[in-house]
């Protein structure tokens, strides 16, 4: 009859449950930080935490999911504020600025190849899904909207699904597309994309 031990091979105790997902998550926010994200490896990730490879790969299934989760738990908190400066051109503008707060943190070069990973292991009907389908970024631009249509600066109930669905598919195509969302690049699709769509004349 076999044991199993509660210590490992070099006499420590084993972590187990929330102890051991926690030492996981701050060993891979801790290399995430040190060598970016290409020269991420779950088997680093396993030797700092001192827990064994096939126990990450069997709670993360690839290195972009433990690296977006040690992010999350770890990294700068993305709790959206909805601005209302008076001007739906500015709420764009300081809202989708916030999306740039973790590129700022990490820098550009060690985030590459994350969220293109990251969007690999989504489903292709939950990426491309129904264009009336909410998420959080469309709901937020909704309000904002709503708050626009209130100063009248456009008509809200003219605006199709599709056309609420656009920023969030910019957005993905943009980082998908370049890695990086740079305040420049966030103030030229305002101005040249969602400005003239939301604000036309129906």
């Amino acid at each position: 009859m076999f044991i199993l031990s509660k210590f490992d091979s070099n006499g420590q105790k084993r972590r187990r449950g929330a102890d051991l997902e926690n030492a996981v998550l701050k060993a891979a926010w801790e290399l995430l930080q040190e060598v970016g994200y290409q020269d991420f490896t779950m088997a680093e990730v396993a030797h700092r935490a001192n827990a064994a490879k096939p126990v990450l790969y069997r709670r993360w299934p690839e290195k972009s999911s433990l690296a977006a989760h040690a992010i999350l738990k770890f990294g700068p908190k993305l709790d959206f504020t909805i601005p209302n400066t008076g001007s739906l051109r500015q709420d764009l503008v300081d809202f989708f600025s916030q999306l740039i707060k973790i590129f700022d943190m990490f820098g550009t070069d060690k985030l590459k190849g994350l969220v293109t990973d990251r969007l690999k292991s989504i489903p292709m009907e939950k990426l491309f899904s129904a264009p009336n389908s909410k998420n959080e970024l469309q709901t937020a631009v909704e309000q904002i909207l709503r708050q626009a249509e209130n100063r009248h600066e456009l008509s809200f109930d003219k605006l199709s699904p599709r056309v609420l669905h656009l920023p969030s598919v910019i957005f993905v195509n943009e980082v998908v597309s370049q890695e990086v969302v740079t305040q420049q690049v966030i103030i030229e699709i305002v101005d040249d994309i969602l400005m003239p769509v939301f604000t036309a004349k129906h």
